[in-house]
């Protein structure tokens, strides 16, 4: 009730329409080079919309691109809205992340 359908619409047409490769040819490797972040990469294995296959190619062009990149795969029954859910696993693997992100930018700042 408290989520308008036509907001829901619009972010999956987004997500269909973003390609970051779009202003390199097509060559996705090559637009992950211009980045300057780390990444993480979580899907879940019942996730039909971000299928963990999916997942694992953005990861392997990322390698290949020379970015840091970090990817899991949650088991979890609950398809694409799993993150939304309180998973041990995946509490434990975001939380771990975020951890090491924070401790990363402590020590830039000092």
């Amino acid at each position: 009730r408290s989520f308008d359908a036509n907001t829901y619409l619009l972010m999956t047409r987004a997500l269909d329409f973003f390609d970051p490769a779009r202003s390199c040819d097509d060559d996705l490797v090559r637009a992950l080079r211009q980045s300057r972040c780390r990444f993480m990469l979580i899907s879940f294995t019942t996730d039909w919309r971000f299928p963990p296959q999916r997942s694992q190619g953005i990861a392997a062009d990322l390698i290949r691109a020379h970015r840091p990149v970090s990817n899991v795969v949650i088991d979890a029954p609950n398809g694409h809205d799993a993150f939304l859910i309180p998973i041990p696993r995946y509490l434990e693997v975001l939380g771990a992340y975020l951890q090491q992100v924070i401790r990363e930018a402590e020590n830039v700042a000092t």
